[in-house]
């Protein structure tokens, strides 16, 4: 158990890779289940999967085919590790196509603006910012700076 390091003053807005809103989510459709490929996938982050074997990973050169959010998927799988937002090889991923999230922008980011479009790197999965990465169909929510908290949605 960790201790406690931080007092915030008001709720949290929520963390990386939850869901922004109650709106509508739409999930891919495959052949009954997708699971995680080798090395697992990190729920908040986007998506390439392989229809020939269902499975799903981080890396990847065209559009993503979507997001994973963070709703029960990490497990701890390292010795005395406290929380992970890893899905281990193997474990069952739900990909969402459209819907709308939480991401935390990198700490060394540019500003975004209301409806630019949200950029990820196709070796990691991870949101990037700055012309750098692959487009996808997502836009950012609000304004942000490198380090916030920001909702994405495939919606606007």
């Amino acid at each position: 158990m960790s201790f406690q390091n931080k007092v915030n003053l008001e709720p949290a807005k929520g963390w990386h890779g939850d869901f922004a809103s109650t709106n509508i989510r739409v999930s891919l459709l495959g052949n009954g289940f997708f699971q995680a490929g080798v090395n697992g996938v990190q729920a908040g982050s986007f998506v390439w999967v392989d229809e020939a074997t269902q499975t799903v990973v981080n890396t990847g050169s065209a559009s993503p085919a979507g997001f994973v959010g963070r709703e029960l998927t990490g497990v701890p799988a390292r010795y005395l590790e406290e929380a992970s937002i890893n899905i281990p090889e193997g474990f069952m991923v739900t990909v969402y196509e459209k819907g709308e999230f939480l991401v935390a922008l990198p700490a060394d980011a540019n500003a975004v603006k209301r409806g630019d479009v949200v950029s990820v790197d196709g070796a990691t999965g991870a949101v990037v910012v700055g012309g750098k990465g692959i487009a996808t169909t997502y836009k950012y929510v609000s304004n942000a700076k490198g380090g916030d908290l920001v909702a994405i949605s495939a919606w606007i």
